[in-house]
């Protein structure tokens, strides 16, 4: 009968947030690093809650009818696994939720510099999962949980009315506490050594409740904004795409992305599935022809490589375009331009964001 509780676990994760795409990779990983009793004790925890929210320890063990002290050992167990976001309630209660996809699962388990054994034991599966899951965790019909933030030099000179928002230093400035991690899709690629990637790893930057669990957790460590804006700059110059939570305000996630490794991009550069299928895009590439002197730096420079020379004048596939301003950095005369691609605009905040997403499935599911 213990296969019967991971299915069941996995089911129940299901309804995790928008939930956890139902695929059997992540099954194998459940199996391996969680016992029976933890799965059972699991199957207590809350679901439809935004990433970051947690529940009183007295209502996990009343529904699973339980004693408080049992329950909370387990839940301990859980956490330190990396599988519980845990704190301390205004109650004075600890409380627990499961971390949701793209909030520390599956990333967690690859954020440290070093990589434990069982990071290593599950990588396989786990990178299998990524592959499958993430074009499933875009989001729900009407909301996309991330989105693209242009290079500083496209907001420095290219853009007109721009919103603070879309600035990654403002996104900083704002930003309560940061940590760094290690990115967890090259630490894969390298752990399965089917990709090549050279750019820096350590570049992940985590914000406010998410750099708090982050920080509790030893997962990464605190830096200064200073700190953070120089890892944006260096970003940028390795050609890096800042990827952040789809909303206005309280943002917890910035990844720099490479077209080689990250879940999010590579699908979207090996066409595999459609650019808005995954992501919120709300500029694109343009070009400024009687300033453009044919040389063709964009066209290499693009990490999605959708800029073509055609007539000495690049031609960019609008339809793949996510808006990155990465061709923008070299460009010597500026004549590479970013513009809006419609009136569309990021959630007011990270609670609205996920909250609309809750909501719309399930509305759904009645």
């Amino acid at each position: 009968m213990e296969p019967d509780i991971y299915r069941e676990l996995m089911t129940h994760l299901g309804k995790v947030g928008i939930g956890y795409p139902q695929i059997d990779g992540f099954l194998d990983v459940l199996k391996k690093t969680l016992t029976v009793e933890e799965a059972e004790v699991a199957l207590g925890l809350p679901t439809r809650l935004p990433p970051l929210e947690v529940e009183e320890v007295d209502k996990i063990a009343q529904r699973l009818k339980r004693p408080i002290e049992e329950v909370e050992r387990i839940l301990e167990n859980l956490a330190e696994k990396g599988f519980l976001y845990k704190r301390q309630m205004s109650s004075g209660k600890t409380g627990y939720a499961f971390i949701q996809i793209g909030f520390g699962i599956p990333q967690i388990f690859f954020w440290k510099r070093e990589v434990s054994d069982i990071a290593k034991d599950i990588a396989r599966p786990l990178g299998k999962y990524v592959v499958k899951a993430t074009p499933q965790n875009r989001g729900t019909e009407k909301v996309r949980f991330y989105r693209y933030v242009p290079v500083n030099k496209a907001i420095d000179h290219t853009l007109q009315a721009v919103y603070t928002y879309d600035m990654m230093t403002e996104v900083v400035n704002r930003a309560r506490k940061i940590a760094v991690v290690h990115c967890p899709c090259r630490q894969i690629g390298r752990l399965l050594a089917n990709r090549e990637c050279s750019h820096s790893v350590e570049v992940c930057l985590k914000f406010n409740e998410l750099a708090e669990f982050v920080l509790e957790k030893g997962l990464g460590r605190e830096i200064t904004k200073e700190e953070a804006l120089e890892i944006i700059r260096k970003s940028e110059e390795e050609g890096l795409i800042h990827f952040v939570d789809n909303c206005q305000e309280e943002i917890q996630n910035c990844c720099n992305c490479c077209s080689c490794c990250c879940w999010t991009v590579m699908p979207i550069k090996k066409r595999l599935v459609p650019r808005d299928y995954i992501m919120a895009t709300y500029y694109l590439r343009t070009t400024d022809t009687d300033l453009c002197t044919g040389c063709g730096q964009c066209a290499e420079d693009c990490p999605l490589e959708i800029i073509t020379m055609e007539d000495d004048l690049p031609v960019v596939d609008e339809s793949i375009c996510i808006g990155c301003g990465v061709c923008l950095l070299h460009c010597p005369t500026d004549a590479a331009q970013l513009k809006k691609k419609d009136d569309t605009e990021p959630a007011k905040d990270f609670q609205t964001l996920h909250q609309t997403a809750i909501q719309e499935v399930t509305s759904n599911e009645k």
